[in-house]
């Protein structure tokens, strides 16, 4: 068999698990199957990407922790006790991910940095709007959506977070507190202030 077949084979094997329900690829991925994890990156890794993108504010950074989330998936698959939906259990992996290595890399910063969805094609490749929470599609089809992205990236680690987290993935404050671990006051704060910098922002921009 050369490489082509291989490959052939192994796309039309990829392709018989697209249909399959979450807990059947689960299932199977526990058991080893490494074609069923790959069908569950898949399915997940515009959302899981698109997700990490807000948070870490840079395409760069969210592929790295795209990347570690898939890496603590599969080594934690066995972890999913199946009381919520995989996909809430995927996107709190990956916010604890994203708030991990903000904190290691201790990227707090107030400088902004602007963001051309046109050229930065790491983001506009992997952006299938289609795959994602309807909360996220409402958001990503707004007419203002690039305004939008520039500014909230633009804000500062400490306002970006908890407003993406609160705002746009709808966890409430006791939880984002417990997240960030600081205390509720300190964070509704920054929410607030956040909010007010965001706000200003977008109204300088039209």
């Amino acid at each position: 068999m050369d490489i082509s077949e291989s490959k052939s084979t192994k796309n039309r094997s990829v392709k018989s698990y697209q249909d399959l329900r979450d807990k059947f690829l689960i299932a199977r991925a526990r058991k080893g199957d490494n074609l069923a994890f790959e069908a569950i990156v898949n399915r997940y890794k515009n959302q899981v990407f698109t997700s990490a993108f807000f948070i870490m504010g840079n395409s760069h950074d969210a592929s790295d922790a795209a990347q570690e989330v898939f890496l603590k998936i599969y080594k934690s698959l066995h972890k999913f006790g199946g009381r919520s939906k995989f996909s809430t259990w995927l996107f709190r992996v990956t916010t604890n991910t994203c708030i991990d290595l903000i904190r290691k890399r201790k990227r707090i910063t107030h400088k902004t940095k602007e963001l051309d969805l046109e050229k930065d094609k790491k983001f506009s490749d992997r952006l299938n709007i289609e795959r994602f929470s309807s909360v996220e599609s409402e958001f990503l089809r707004s007419e203002d959506m690039k305004r939008i992205i520039e500014s909230i990236i633009s804000l500062p680690v400490k306002y970006r977070v908890p407003i993406v987290l609160r705002d746009i993935y709808g966890y409430s404050y006791r939880e984002i507190a417990k997240y960030l671990k600081q205390p509720l006051g300190t964070l509704k704060c920054n929410i607030f202030r956040g909010r007010r910098i965001l706000r200003d922002t977008i109204y300088r921009k039209t």
